[in-house]
């Protein structure tokens, strides 16, 4: 909402707008042409699509979010930016008494910004895989922590709730609460939510980024990080990291992702072993000619090959008994103590998918 300061005003105009990095001018230009209004705007290194006459407002973008959850503190302002439109269309800001409420309103938006409002919207979240998508676009990254693959979303500590809500959806994931960043002006604390357990991301959030129709969901220029952090996954999840074809293979992906492929960070490319799609597809077909490092058995646990050790992961182990209660361990020997049961029996199991004395076990 503009300023409405002064008593001469005429009109009060409202924006609708979504700033994204310049490459992802394509997703702007498909919310366009979908929607049927709006305009883009260019402005040095980023791209606006924005919605500011009142029809289009009332009838297209108010519409959408009354149908579609807005489940971050964005449902704050939507709900005041709503009061304030439709006041307008009454011709409500026109008297000395509504110009006064769009004010309040805008001041409020103001105000909240940056804040937690606890307990407001909580029972409104509604996550689904198709919002969550959508979010995921908008908030997280498909990265590496030196060769380990982790999923992570970051943002204001205001979102705890959605944060918690998420990780209930996910079934998994770590909830990180971060301290402003001393050395960035107006730092916040944040709250992160990261999963780096690679049977948790194949399991619980891989396939949450697909359609029915196996399509991935992914609108933004973050499909493509997808796709290559999937190659990434696999690549740790049998071990080939553990190479140096498969580390020199890992490395040459990661310089197509996140920061890398935005066209105004191409200086940071200079001096680095910058190879082409088409050689690392080369490298890794030859790189899967070679046997694994880990043998992946049936049941999905992973051996270091040639071997009975289990590939550590700091993978909890949960079992069930005959009446169907659970219990998780930390590690084979507290398993195997607890239970009077031996590590290479449990091993067995892990294996097999058999149970012992009544027991089950899996990995988680």
């Amino acid at each position: 909402m503009t300023d409405l300061n002064g008593t001469t005003y005429k009109h009060a105009q409202f924006v609708f707008q979504i700033g994204l990095h310049k490459d992802e001018i394509k997703v702007l230009e498909y919310i366009k042409n979908t929607l049927k209004c709006g305009h883009i705007s260019k402005s040095k290194d980023r791209v606006n699509y924005f919605v500011n006459d009142l029809n289009s407002l009332l009838y297209v973008i108010l519409p959408i979010f009354d149908q579609v959850n807005l489940n971050s503190s964005k449902y704050h302002h939507f709900e005041l930016f709503k009061k304030a439109v439709l006041l307008t269309r009454d011709k409500g800001h026109l008297s000395s008494e509504g110009k006064l409420v769009i004010i309040d309103y805008k001041k409020e938006m103001t105000n909240m910004s940056g804040k937690w409002i606890p307990g407001s919207i909580k029972e409104k979240i509604i996550i689904t895989k198709y919002w969550l998508a959508g979010f995921i676009d908008a908030e997280a990254s498909f990265s590496t922590n030196k060769y380990v693959p982790r999923f992570k979303l970051e943002n204001h500590i205001k979102e705890l709730e959605l944060y918690n809500k998420i990780k209930d959806f996910l079934k998994t994931g770590n909830l990180l609460l971060t301290t402003p960043r001393e050395y960035k002006v107006n730092s916040n604390p944040t709250i992160v939510l990261e999963i780096n357990k690679v049977n948790e991301l194949r399991v619980n959030l891989i396939p949450l980024m697909y359609d029915h129709n196996k399509e991935v969901l992914l609108k933004t220029l973050k499909a493509q990080d997808f796709s290559l952090w999937l190659k990434l996954v696999d690549i740790y999840y049998k071990g080939y990291h553990t190479t140096p074809e498969g580390k020199h293979v890992f490395d040459a992906i990661k310089l197509h992702m996140n920061k890398f492929r935005l066209t105004t960070n191409a200086t940071i490319l200079e001096n680095k072993n910058h190879i082409s799609i088409v050689e690392i597809e080369n490298l890794l077909s030859a790189l899967y000619l070679s046997d694994s490092p880990y043998e992946i058995k049936p049941s999905g646990v992973r051996f270091i090959r040639n071997t009975d050790k289990l590939v550590s992961e700091a993978a909890n182990i949960v079992v069930t008994d005959s009446n169907n209660n659970l219990n998780i361990y930390v590690s084979m020997t507290e398993c195997a103590k607890n239970l009077n049961i031996s590590r290479s029996t449990i091993k067995q199991c892990l294996v097999t998918g058999k149970s012992h004395k009544g027991y089950n076990f899996t990995l988680k």
